[in-house]
């Protein structure tokens, strides 16, 4: 390998501002050239342009593994079952449960039936990987599989699948088939009902801002190939994005797909049992795990027919049923996704359902508007009761699969929008007939009628805007309004003159911070901190308050009033007691950090208080720190001239701490409620080279 640099003063004091480029340049075995040229925008975003689509893979493993090299390596190690070997026993379980999940023998069948132009994909992204990390001055000795990056997108997706198994394992006799659990905001907008006169999506998941959950953001550009969008380190194509006439968001969750068995065994050290009447044996799988600075450790799986046993006491145990259509093709599904053009080709290329329970929203130029609560769902017989662990008796067993048709849809809604955030199916957008008569139980999966407060408070904003600009529509996304804070402090305000009650000092300090309070939880705010420990004081009160007059503004009961003033009083103790004053803002308390970087954090999701940033945090000592929630902030506008995008991460493209975008979009963005313009399909003359690898022979 050779390599040529050219500018390099230029290279030392380059700003935010200085377009990157690499061009890579490899010889095919039968002998014509690829090169894929790489730059990077003024945020260290790659924008990959290659003159066949196998460079623009190669390019996009080379810029993901330069900028994040260890998270790619973490995920692969964890997904195919290797984590114990770099972080110790603290992964063993992991381990444990990807090698009974099989991901990486899965994935290599997969790959004995994948189309050859994703294979090829695929092989020429992980060369990418292992190439800059041999080409450090410091060479790593990196080998990654095909096998690799199909098992990671597998166990990336396995996730949504074992979320609802968990939850049916753990569902007592009185809980609802289904809680309003937020996993992040889908909303769209009909052209009818933007200013732009374009189908307008609004995506934005809750994911962990863990290194290895970070989005990482790139533009692809080759012959069959045009888009952008964000995926996971380790992924060679977008998990959510948009091409040149389309684009799609993504939730985890959606129908139950999976169910737990109880299976009956004949003794406490017996394989043996019995199913459908008939005997059955679990076949055991050894497997050794190698753990950093720890002997290897000998763990014993047990299979049934079912699937793996997870859980067994003595002569009981629970296994976890997974559709075998979910096998290993994630990635050919998202590689089918990014080159639909149109609703009709988007709609064949998902109806694989290899992306577990997935909510989907779609787009395009041609002014389609289409969400699906997609997935491989068994047929199963209406006498059982599959939100819970299920018995091996006659009846229990699957009756196929439903077509994708038969899945929770609608296209071109009549209101003009959309909204899942949370959402039950009924509400996700006005007039239309998603009511639960109409499923069946374990399609619908949801309490009907029922939302999350962030899902109220959309479809509240969108019900009575005619028409949405597109800074309306980027303002909603980054919207920081504590729901419902406005009802609270009335009540307060209605129960304290009802009460005839007299603030000393410090009680009218904290009453002129609420008063004078326009809801929003902004980091230079006073009244949002001494707000929420005013919310926990009420909540310490329990039934003795009543919630619901407070929220429908009705008349409100004796108890409760006395109660809100009991609660203010005693938060104002409280809050001057832990902080040693009153004036605490925000983000003195609310904020995120990486590296020697720490900021002040918009945004709230506390119990019983959201925003639509809503951002969950760790907390220590006195300060509360963003550790996951609002991830990746994304406006598309499909208009007919062209897709336009914006979007905003909480820290920035590159995991290098020494480098300037592990940390922009953060400051600039995030922080201040902005997103910027992605600039797809920037043509190559208006970005600038300056650094040329040129690649060796054999790729």
């Amino acid at each position: 390998m050779t390599t040529h640099r050219t500018d390099k003063a230029k290279l030392k004091t380059a700003k935010l501002s200085v377009k990157v480029a690499c061009i890579l340049t490899c010889l095919s075995s039968i002998a014509f050239s690829e090169t894929v040229t790489i730059y990077r925008d003024g945020w260290g975003v790659p924008h990959i342009y290659g003159e066949t689509d196998r460079a623009v893979a190669f390019g996009y493993g080379y810029v993901q593994a330069k900028d994040r090299l260890a998270a790619i390596t973490r995920n692969i190690a964890e997904s195919t079952g290797h984590l114990s070997a770099i972080e110790g026993p603290s992964a063993v379980g992991s381990d444990f449960q990807q090698r009974l999940w099989r991901h990486e023998a899965v994935a290599r069948r997969e790959l004995e039936t994948m189309a050859p132009e994703t294979v090829e994909w695929v092989e020429a992204f992980a060369a990418g990987i292992e190439h800059f990390a041999t080409a450090l001055p410091n060479p790593i000795p990196l080998t990654i599989k095909n096998s690799d990056i199909l098992s990671l997108g597998r166990f990336l997706y396995w996730r949504s699948i074992l979320d609802q198994l968990e939850t049916e394992m753990k569902r007592n006799e009185d809980s609802n088939p289904s809680d309003c659990v937020n996993k992040g905001t889908l909303w769209g907008l009909a052209p009818e009902r933007s200013v732009e006169d374009a189908v307008t999506l609004a995506i934005d998941p809750a994911e962990s801002w863990a290194p290895g959950r970070r989005w990482y953001e790139a533009h692809l550009h080759g012959p069959s190939i045009h888009a952008w969008g964000f995926t996971y380190p380790g992924l060679p194509l977008p998990v959510f994005g948009h091409n040149r006439s389309a684009g799609w968001g993504w939730l985890p969750g959606g129908p139950d797909t999976g169910d737990i068995y109880r299976l009956r065994f004949d003794n406490g050290s017996s394989n043996k049992y019995t199913w459908q009447s008939r005997t059955r044996y679990a076949f055991t799988d050894t497997f050794s795990i190698a753990v950093k600075g720890s002997p290897r450790r000998t763990m014993i799986g047990l299979t049934s027919h079912l699937g793996p046993i997870i859980s067994r006491t003595g002569r009981v145990g629970y296994a976890y049923r997974i559709p075998d259509r979910i096998q290993a093709g994630q990635i050919s599904q998202l590689h089918a996704m990014v080159r639909a053009e149109n609703f009709r080709s988007f709609y064949a290329s998902i109806r694989a359902s290899q992306l577990g329970p997935a909510t989907l929203l779609f787009g395009d130029k041609d002014g389609s508007l289409f969400y699906i609560r997609s997935g491989a769902v068994p047929i199963r017989p209406e006498s059982v009761d599959w939100y819970r662990p299920v018995t091996t008796d006659i009846g229990s067993d699957w009756l196929g699969y439903h077509v994708q048709e038969d899945l929770i849809q609608i296209v071109d809604p009549h209101a003009g929008w959309i909204v899942d955030a949370g959402t039950s199916p009924d509400l996700v957008a006005s007039y239309a007939p998603l009511t639960p008569d109409r499923f069946s139980d374990y399609i619908y999966n949801h309490a009907s009628g029922k939302e999350s407060v962030i899902s109220r408070r959309l479809r509240s904003i969108l019900r009575s805007t005619a028409r949405v600009t597109l800074g309306e529509t980027n303002s909603i996304v980054m919207d920081t309004y504590l729901i419902d804070s406005e009802l609270w402090i009335h009540a307060l305000s209605v129960s304290a003159n009802v009460l005839e009650s007299k603030w000393n000092a410090d009680e009218e300090t904290a009453w002129g911070q609420l008063s004078g309070w326009d809801g929003r939880v902004e980091p230079e705010a006073l009244a949002p901190a001494f707000y929420r420990s005013w919310r926990k004081a009420c909540n310490s009160a329990g039934r003795l308050i009543d919630q619901n007059s407070i929220v429908t503004r009705s008349p409100l009961p004796m108890d409760t009033r006395k109660q809100l003033v009991a609660a203010f009083r005693k938060a104002v103790k409280q809050h001057k007691t832990r902080f040693g004053h009153l004036d605490v803002r925000w983000r003195e308390v609310h904020r995120f950090r990486s590296g020697q970087h720490s900021l002040g954090l918009p945004g709230i999701d506390d119990v019983d208080l959201k925003s639509i940033r809503s951002v969950q945090t760790h907390r220590t000592n006195v300060i509360d720190y963003g550790v996951s929630g609002q991830s990746a902030p994304t406006v598309m506008v499909f208009k007919p001239s062209g897709v336009e995008s914006f979007s905003a991460i909480p820290f920035g493209q590159s995991d290098d701490l020494n480098s300037p975008h592990s940390w922009d979009q953060g400051e600039a963005l995030f922080k201040t409620g902005r997103l910027k313009p992605t600039r797809f399909d920037t043509k190559p003359r208006d970005l600038k080279k300056n650094m040329v690898i040129r690649l060796p022979d054999d790729l």
